[in-house]
């Protein structure tokens, strides 16, 4: 004990240097195991880089400028496909005046394009699915925007229908608006818009139906596949429609307009007025039923009652924009 107090120095001075030597292969230890760790993470990367360089197309100059090519040629194809997509419109700026007007005038529009396609409306003061608005004093503001997107969607499905001049129209059911909409209301789907959040798409459901022959029905389809909107078909009901809308090719029938047989209609349909077609030889007071002889071919085509569910696909600016027109 003496000599250490004597050397007390000399033993602080030990001590610390035993305590470095120890840091000191602590240290190099860890620069060790860091060392390794940086040489495997090297050789990894070095021969990600060789299977980089080793693959085909070599990232050169010359295939660097035909995947740019490339890039611009898949952007032209968005570009072109989102233009045969209808776009969401922004919104609306509708009062109640505005829109009882834009309402009153679409049905007034579509009323006389059916009358002069010879189209049969389901009755006589038909509202086309907004028999509730036009009752309606006063209606929510916030709904206002939706009904005149609905509205404009129902009048481009008319336009469609009477374009292919189909003998009757049924019904017409488009999605609600308001919550307490579609309670009690045959004219209202079940089935709500819907959003695709990755195109920012809005999904408007809808259900027509409709009497024609077949002709008419390759019209109608005709029609939606060259209509600017975008229309995709889910369902196709086809069943036996109402006899009383075809048109008898058997004579001796009991005249109609112009002595022809037709329903009022059916002749503004073919080009006939009020007196029938003026043109034509007119038939002679008496008619016998004509004589049908054996394998002779008699047009005998029955109407058929189409019953069609679509979608109408509308494109936003974002999937936000998408999503608050369905709110």
């Amino acid at each position: 004990m003496d000599w250490i107090k004597k050397n007390i120095l000399f033993v602080v001075g030990l001590a610390v240097a035993a305590g470095l030597l120890v840091a000191s292969a602590v240290y190099l230890a860890q620069a060790q195991d860091a060392k390794s760790a940086a040489n495997e993470e090297l050789e990894s990367k070095n021969r990600q880089l060789a299977e980089l360089v080793a693959r085909d197309p070599y990232p050169n100059k010359e295939n660097i400028a035909l995947a740019k090519a490339e890039q611009e040629r898949i952007s032209k194809f968005i570009t072109e496909a989102r233009s045969r997509f209808a776009l969401l419109e922004d919104g609306v700026n509708l009062d109640n005046a505005s829109f009882k007007s834009l309402l009153e005038n679409t049905i007034s529009t579509l009323e006389r394009e059916a009358q002069r396609s010879g189209v049969k409306l389901p009755s006589e003061k038909y509202s086309f699915t907004f028999g509730d608005q036009r009752k309606q004093l006063q209606l929510p503001s916030a709904s206002l925007g939706p009904f005149a997107r609905e509205l404009g969607d129902i009048s481009d499905l008319c336009h469609v229908l009477f374009a292919a001049k189909i003998h009757s129209l049924v019904s017409l059911k488009r999605p609600s608006v308001a919550t307490n909409e579609g309670i009690g209301n045959a004219d209202i789907l079940s089935k709500k818009p819907g959003t695709n959040s990755i195109a920012g798409a809005l999904i408007y459901p809808y259900e027509i139906s409709f009497q024609c022959f077949s002709s008419e029905l390759g019209a109608v389809l005709e029609g939606f596949l060259k209509a600017p909107k975008s229309y995709v078909l889910k369902t196709v009901n086809v069943e036996r429609g109402d006899s009383e809308s075809s048109l008898s090719p058997v004579l001796g029938q009991s005249p109609g307009i112009g002595g022809m047989g037709m329903d009022p209609t059916m002749a503004s349909r073919y080009g006939m007025g009020r007196y029938g077609n003026r043109y034509a030889p007119q038939a002679p007071a008496q008619q016998t039923q004509p004589i049908i002889k054996p394998n002779e071919p008699v047009l005998d085509e029955k109407p058929l009652r189409i019953t069609i569910g679509l979608e109408i696909i509308k494109l936003g600016k974002s999937v936000a924009q998408a999503k608050t027109a369905v709110q």
